[in-house]
């Protein structure tokens, strides 16, 4: 007999199109309404006994938690779905716990456990070939960097993202490239470029929709209140607007010139 909630045979589609309308949610900065998704799928998947699924949910579930600010729900999600790729033998699934679990460790300021979390993720990305896990675990590690005081290195960790950024078209990761760089430049002194990228980050946030996190919004502002009050007000200005006037080429234009610069 078919587990009960796929006795229509409609239960995995259900679960998937749950999933991809919860990443939906999460990309617009809904954030319950993509848990409550994430929930729908976790729980059909768990009835069907399928553990890939379950670690798939479980992530986005920790991913969720995590941008939302709750690090409890986010880690209790994610050592679960560690724990079942572990056992599964699910290597990329795997690097994407880690990921999430290293993005939480940072914010919670334990900055070189998640460093060593982040660099194990990394290794298990580069071994599958996944370019765009790996620029992730490598901005990740940059910011670490950052929050070390270790401005030059955060910058040179960037620096390996931008051929995925460049090659991708990945609006979610070039706005995280934006205003990593901007902060990154804000500690650096650079101001000008600090708020040439910030003004592009914020305009392409608005025109995709794609609200900053909360944590991220204050992170942002710390580094750039500082670089700002250093600047003169219409400098300052002028290169919010000018920034604000890129377009997505321009954009990545600006972060390689930035980085060939330094």
């Amino acid at each position: 007999m078919a587990p009960a909630g796929d006795r229509d045979g409609h239960g995995a589609p259900l679960a998937r199109v749950a999933h991809w309308l919860g990443m939906v949610q999460l990309q617009h900065g809904e954030f319950d309404a993509a848990i409550q998704l994430f929930e729908r799928s976790l729980a059909i998947w768990r009835d069907l006994g399928d553990r890939d699924g379950q670690a798939r949910e479980l992530n986005s579930l920790g991913g969720t938690h995590r941008r939302r600010g709750d690090a409890g729900a986010a880690l209790s999600a994610l050592y679960e779905c560690a724990a079942i790729c572990r056992e599964t033998g699910n290597q990329s699934q795997l690097a994407g716990a880690l990921t999430n679990i290293g993005q939480v460790e940072c914010s919670a300021g334990h900055l070189e456990q998640a460093g060593e979390l982040l660099r194990e993720a990394l290794a298990l990305r580069r071994g599958l070939g996944d370019q765009m896990g790996a620029a992730v675990d490598l901005q990740s590690l940059s910011l670490i960097s950052l929050l070390l005081g270790r401005a030059r290195q955060a910058r040179e960790l960037q620096a390996e993202t931008l051929d995925y950024v460049a090659s991708s078209r990945d609006t979610e990761f070039l706005l995280d490239a934006l205003e990593l760089a901007a902060i990154i430049a804000a500690d650096l002194g650079e101001g000008p470029s600090a708020a040439r990228l910030a003004g592009a980050a914020e305009a392409h946030r608005r025109k995709a929709a794609m609200p900053i996190g909360p944590e991220d919004a204050v992170l942002l502002e710390q580094y750039l209140a500082p670089a700002r009050a250093a600047t003169a007000p219409q400098e300052w200005s002028a290169e919010l607007a000018a920034g604000a006037a890129l377009t997505d080429a321009q954009a990545i234009a600006l972060l390689i010139e930035i980085h060939e610069a330094s």
